[in-house]
Formats: C-alpha cells, structure tokens, sequence
C-alpha cells in the first residue's frame, strides 16, 4: 500500500489547482479542500503557473481567481480551453468584480462561479460536485463528424 503525507492511501485523490494571487485566501482555499478525504488542493499565485503546472499534472477542477496579474483568470480559462489536453477540465471562478465579470462569463458560456466575499463550505461544495459530475476525469469529446 503506496504512503502519502502520512497516510495510507487507497485510491487515488482528486486533484484541485487553485489559482489565487491573494496567498492567504489561495492557501485557505487549497487547505480546505485538502482537509475533504479524497482531495488535495495545490495553490499557485498566477496562470503562467498554472500552465506550467498542468503541463505536469492534469488536475479534476480548477479554481480561478478572475483579476491576476498578468494574464487575467479569462484568458487563462481560454487557453485551457483551447488545450486539449486541459479543455475538459471543469472551472470555478471566484470573482470581486461585478457585472464586467458577470458580462464575461456569460460570453464564455460560464455557469459557475462565487463571489468574493465567499462562503468557504460553498467552494467546496461547488469543487467536490465539479469532480465528480458527469464529465469528470473524461478525455475531451471527440469533434462531430460532419454529415455526408
């Protein structure tokens, strides 16, 4: 039986990077998600480690800040998207901007995402239902075939 951090582990656990600039509130958001049995959370501050990350680990959801330096949390979620090793990884935003953002999301077809102030127990709530819906840990949907 494979140890991990100390503790027997029977079945792999569903991953969740979660990209935060605030460190605090990215820890505390990979914290608690870790503290779920089966899960664990990594926390980067910004997308270009996030990229670099999923080019090691393809992880269950992602959590995205929407404003990060940088590259914002929108052109994070596109380029993820445009990936197909990454574009059916379910994302949940978190967001202080209003409607902009609101705007944003529904342009992109977003139905999922918290505002800031958030209630913790909701984003891991939302995390855990991301991992383990329908179109969890599934290899992206192959293209229609056009019809002769």
């Amino acid at each position: 039986m494979k140890k991990t951090l100390g503790h027997a582990q029977a079945e792999p656990r569903k991953v969740v990077l979660v990209v935060e600039d605030e460190p605090a509130i990215g820890q505390l958001i990979a914290d608690a998600i870790s503290d779920e049995p089966g899960y664990f959370g990594i926390h980067v501050a910004e997308s270009a480690a996030a990229l670099e990350a999923t080019q090691h680990v393809i992880p269950d959801v992602i959590v995205v800040d929407v404003r990060l330096p940088g590259m914002s949390g929108f052109e994070l979620y596109d380029r993820l998207k445009k990936n197909p090793q990454t574009s059916n990884i379910p994302v949940l935003f978190e967001t202080a901007s209003g409607v902009d953002a609101i705007g944003e999301f529904r342009r992109r077809g977003i139905a999922t995402y918290v505002k800031k102030p958030f209630d913790l127990n909701e984003i891991v709530a939302y995390v855990k239902r991301l991992a383990t819906g329908p179109s969890a840990g599934l290899p992206p949907a192959p293209a229609p075939r056009p019809r002769a």
